[in-house]
């Protein structure tokens, strides 16, 4: 991994917008950036961006809330910027698919009164990464640099100095369990552990036997009564016929009547009171119009003279009144004359129907109106008809029943009848109680095979579990002998890388022959010659700053990754001498790209002439106006003095 740029908008004392190009020029010697600058003029901000970018919440630790990297977010907002966003971008270079990629992360916020909403953008090639969600850029990024890891390759003076004071090497400590992955492992090994506990909770206990046992009882009482359901509706059918035979009987000798003679007399009585009110309802029908209806031709000619006697009467009252309308007006009128009054006449005589008279002592309307009646008098006359016969029939059968009834004759048929209908309701009350076992046992047997068929799907799953429990123990001691082989190699490895490290730094070169890890408790004793341990409080200031520093190049050569090496002010505690042996062998080594974050007053001219052929590219950083911002100078490697560009955001 390379990284390409640094970019930074509005982020802390970057006021503005700067870059940082990064890149390391092709010559294989050129492997370091410097970024020199006075305190306070923004180097520990540099390191915390780019941890920032690639870690995000991450980069303040592992158990930092939501609401906590909110509020560090806002305060990181420059004071200056007007939007109130910020952001942080870094590009680097690394291997994807055997190819070597170019990633582009970036990291903006704004503030929202007093919260943060902040948004993250991935880029493969200048293209978004669209084949991981990107709800797992995260993930993915801790991924190419471990947050662990990066520890050993991303580190400030205060973390040096933090393992040089450590008596009890605990920073060290972890720093190992990092690099071994042991952290990880343990994690491992308690998930395992919480796995099997968890899988032994689900067992419980399962009685199979008891199940099947059960339910063979309730198929074999559901067999029982379905057995007797059988019988019971074969006993049904025969009692339904005897009591519909019994029944037969009983009518045949006088049925239900044969039960109140009393009773058949009353019903005679209303029958015959009906009789009488039908009859002389009848016969007022019949003293009316209703006969008419026998003769309709008769009723239709009869119909036909009323109306032209109504005429005939209309010619004579037409004659009467004009014959007194010409007396009334007389002589003197002289607006009517005889031909008027003889024309009217003229006009009465033609209306006049030819043939006899017909005497009517009636008007004809009245008689014409009471034979529109005769139509509905038919209708009522044909229904008092049809009711008067029913009437009839049930008189002649009421007193039929009455002459052949006989006292005592139906008793011994209506005994034989209630004791087969006793008999039959006895057996359907048997059948219904049966039929309600046989639904009570059909339901448990459901019941009983479901349950049967959870417990076998328990009991496999149970089964399963502890193969899986089995596989689990068995994974726990792969790891507990994959942890022993992968202690003991790589805690050889670096002892080797930190001999060679530190040897080259120091200037008592056989100081330390060896160093032991213990591979239980990782706690660090250095051995000097015919094995004896020599104590921290042996070692000078610098020389236990010199150890920390050795120990994290040793740490971060012994992890095998390929990373970028970003050192903040490593030479502040060390004297002129250890500070020459750090810039000349172990900076230009530790890394195939080593960004420097070291004070004007750190960088003499002697160790930056020691520096300077390894160096690619130079930035001098310090803080203007005030203190309220950062202004960026980038000088050539041969030239300190000459300043190629300047960076000056407001």
């Amino acid at each position: 991994m390379i990284l390409q740029s640094l970019r930074l908008i509005n982020f802390g004392l970057y006021g503005g917008e700067h870059r940082f190009d990064l890149a390391p020029e092709p010559d294989e010697q050129k492997t370091v950036v410097l970024v020199v600058g006075h305190n306070g003029a923004g180097k520990t901000t540099f390191l915390e961006s780019v941890r920032l970018a690639l870690y995000g919440k991450r980069a303040l630790g592992a158990r930092v809330g939501q609401a906590e990297y909110e509020r560090h977010l806002f305060k990181r907002i420059n004071n200056f910027a007007k939007d109130r966003r910020a952001s942080v971008e870094l590009a680097f270079k690394s291997q994807h698919l055997g190819n070597e990629d170019l990633y582009t992360v970036r990291r903006s916020w704004a503030a929202r009164g007093a919260s943060v909403i902040e948004s993250l953008e991935f880029e493969r090639n200048g293209a978004p990464v669209e084949d991981i969600p990107s709800e797992d850029w995260n993930h993915y990024l801790e991924d190419i640099i471990p947050a662990g890891v990066s520890q050993l390759f991303f580190f400030d003076g205060e973390k040096i100095q933090d393992i040089a004071d450590d008596q009890e090497n605990t920073g060290l400590t972890d720093a190992i369990k990092s690099l071994l992955g042991i952290d990880i492992l343990d994690q491992l090994r308690g998930d395992l552990a919480l796995y099997k506990s968890r899988s032994m909770d689900r067992g419980g206990d399962t009685d199979l036997e008891g199940l099947r046992r059960d339910l063979e009882i309730a198929k074999s009482d559901l067999v029982l009564a379905e057995e007797e359901i059988g019988s019971l509706s074969v006993k049904r059918t025969q009692l339904a016929r005897r009591s519909e035979a019994s029944q037969k009987v009983f009518e045949q000798e006088g049925g239900s009547i044969a039960l109140s003679r009393e009773t058949l007399s009353e019903e005679l009585k209303r029958v015959e009171a009906d009789l009488t009110k039908q009859t002389n309802a009848l016969k007022s029908l019949v003293n009316g119009v209703a006969p008419f209806a026998l003769a309709p031709k008769l009723l239709e000619r009869f119909s036909a003279d009323l109306e032209k006697a109504r005429g005939q009467q209309s010619a004579t009252a037409i004659e009467a009144f004009v014959s007194s309308f010409q007396a009334a007006v007389g002589k003197d009128d002289k607006t009517w004359t005889k031909t008027h009054f003889a024309q009217l006449k003229d006009f009465a005589k033609t209306s006049q129907s030819n043939g006899p008279r017909m005497a009517l002592s009636t008007e004809p309307d009245w008689v014409l109106a009471k034979l529109s009646q005769v139509a509905d008098e038919r209708v009522k006359v044909a229904t008092m008809a049809a009711q008067l016969a029913e009437l009839q029939k049930q008189r002649a059968t009421l007193k039929d029943q009455l002459k052949n009834f006989r006292p005592g004759a139906a008793s011994g048929a209506f005994e034989e009848l209630k004791k087969a209908e006793f008999e039959l309701g006895a057996v359907e009350t048997e059948l219904n109680r049966k039929q309600g076992e046989a639904t009570k046992a059909r339901a448990l047997i459901e019941r009983l095979e479901r349950e049967l068929r959870k417990s076998q799907d328990a009991v496999f799953a149970l089964a399963k579990a502890e193969e899986k429990r089995d596989l689990a123990t068995r994974a726990q001691a792969a790891l507990n002998e994959y942890e022993e082989r992968i202690v003991q190699r790589r805690l050889a490895s670096l002892s080797k890388h930190f001999i060679e490290a530190f040897s080259g730094l120091v200037t008592r070169k056989s100081l330390v022959h060896d160093v032991i890890v213990d591979p239980n408790s990782f706690q660090l004793k250095l051995m000097g010659k015919e094995g004896r341990e020599i104590t921290p409080s042996e070692l000078s200031a610098g020389e236990r700053q010199l150890f920390a520093i050795s120990m994290l190049w040793a740490l971060g050569r012994t992890s095998g990754r390929e990373l970028p090496m970003i050192i903040d002010t490593p030479l502040s505690r060390l004297d002129r001498k250890h500070r020459t042996n750090l810039m000349a062998n172990y900076v230009p080594r530790s890394s195939a790209q080593v960004v420097m974050l070291c004070t004007d007053t750190e960088l003499t001219p002697d160790l930056s002439k020691i520096i300077s052929p390894y160096v690619s590219r130079r930035f001098e950083i310090g803080a203007v106006s005030g203190g309220q911002r950062t202004e960026i100078t980038v000088l050539s490697a041969e030239a300190d003095a000459q300043v190629l560009e300047t960076t000056d955001a407001h």
